[in-house]
């Protein structure tokens, strides 16, 4: 039998009320958010109620210490060494809209109600979209995002502070092509390029136990990473505990879990100290809801899904990227 066709245009509110279908809502478009997932997992997301800016209070150099015996006369020189960083909300909405006659249409039963799965779309655009923000530079009215608190390049401003004036406001970076590497996959005697460069950004970001606990790649990364330990000749991590490559545990590297997200720059590797970073959200707009509002001359209703925060850091040193990754 051939398969059945259909020559109707159909809009939103003839998809989801005359066919007979299950009373569900799947998404063909987006892309999932693991880095807003992870971030909320992890605790990285605080609520901020209220004030204009975002202030982060930064201490930068410490003061004089001195031997003496007796009498020694001491210093007293006053040391500064203490300032701050401020970060702008920013804030995103998408529209909720739906006239009376979608909506009068829409009430079949057993369907999805057009309202239900509008609103849902609208949630999904919004996390989409700050999840997208999370891996692009900051422009326009948009928020910050890791190419910003991880950039490529020296003397940039983050949060009203100059690098170029102070220079331990800079994160770590690490050129894989500058440095004279091939290929995440080709091997440099019994170790990999890759994972060498992985070495290089984890060692300047760490201090002691002040280490990166989490580390954001592509797709593309995240699978030359799998193929090193799955490869010929090395074991094929099965398991489901950490560290394991199965399907409900983490690929890990030095403990911390390595995400992959379609939204990352394919070229960029994150590796990140989450103790220093933090998506502060807007009390009240952490994706929330208006209320519906009419217009005075249309039979219809329109609200929107509003996000308000910002991406900051309070120690930029702590934070690095690997980038140009081939």
């Amino acid at each position: 039998m051939p398969a059945a066709t259909s020559s109707e245009t159909w809009d939103a509110a003839w998809t989801l009320t005359m066919r007979s279908h299950r009373k569900r809502l799947t998404d063909n478009i987006s892309d999932s958010y693991p880095t807003t997932d992870r971030l909320k997992k992890s605790g990285v997301m605080e609520v901020e109620t209220g004030g204009k800016e975002i202030q982060e209070d930064l201490m930068y150099g410490l003061g004089s210490s001195e031997w003496f015996d007796g009498f020694d006369v001491l210093s007293t020189q006053a040391t500064d060494g203490i300032t701050a960083a401020f970060f702008q909300f920013r804030y995103n909405a998408v529209p909720v809209v739906i006239s009376d006659t979608e909506d009068d249409e829409s009430r079949k039963s057993g369907s999805v109600k057009l309202i239900t799965a509008k609103a849902k779309q609208s949630m999904t655009k919004s996390f989409d979209t700050i999840n997208a923000s999370l891996h692009t530079s900051q422009s326009g009215k948009s928020m910050l995002g890791f190419q910003d608190i991880c950039a490529e390049s020296t003397g940039t401003t983050l949060g009203g502070i100059s690098q170029t004036t102070n220079t331990w406001w800079d994160n770590k970076r690490t050129d894989f092509n500058g440095s004279g590497y091939t290929s995440f996959l080709t091997k440099d005697g019994d170790q990999y390029e890759g994972v060498i460069a992985m070495n290089t950004v984890w060692n300047n970001c760490a201090e002691g136990n002040d280490k990166p606990n989490l580390i954001i790649c592509s797709h593309t990364h995240y699978g030359n990473y799998e193929l090193i330990f799955e490869g010929t000749g090395h074991t094929r991590f099965t398991g489901a505990g950490p560290g394991n490559l199965g399907v409900t545990g983490d690929v890990t590297y030095r403990g911390a879990p390595v995400v992959p997200d379609r939204d990352c720059v394919t070229d960029n590797m994150y590796f990140l100290n989450t103790k220093y970073l933090k998506l502060k959200v807007q009390a009240g707009r952490n994706f929330s809801k208006t209320p519906f509002q009419r217009p005075s001359n249309q039979l219809a209703r329109a609200a929107f899904v509003v996000f308000g925060g910002q991406l900051v850091t309070n120690n930029r040193r702590r934070q690095g990227v690997l980038y140009d990754l081939a």
